[in-house]
């Protein structure tokens, strides 16, 4: 059986918005347009920042949904 190195470098696009306490990237898709296409509006938005010092709930349905990649040191903002 051969083994697969596996990159460790996620290089997949992801739907967020920034938290409206501490402006931290939420990420709560995949973007499977990989950029091409326009995020839909979701019905409802209901989420909770991951960041263990902040973890605020909010319905972000109305905040701006922008893209962002994963990467090793920092999330980066794509649009």
């Amino acid at each position: 059986m051969r083994i697969v190195q596996w990159s460790k470098v996620d290089a997949r696009w992801y739907l967020g918005v920034l938290c409206r306490k501490c402006e931290a990237p939420i990420l709560f898709a995949l973007d499977h347009s990989e950029g091409e296409a326009k995020p839909a509006r979701a019905e409802k938005l209901l989420l909770t920042c991951s960041r263990a010092e902040c973890g605020h709930k909010a319905d972000y349905t109305t905040a701006k949904v922008s893209r962002f990649q994963k990467s090793s040191r920092a999330q980066n903002e794509a649009t």
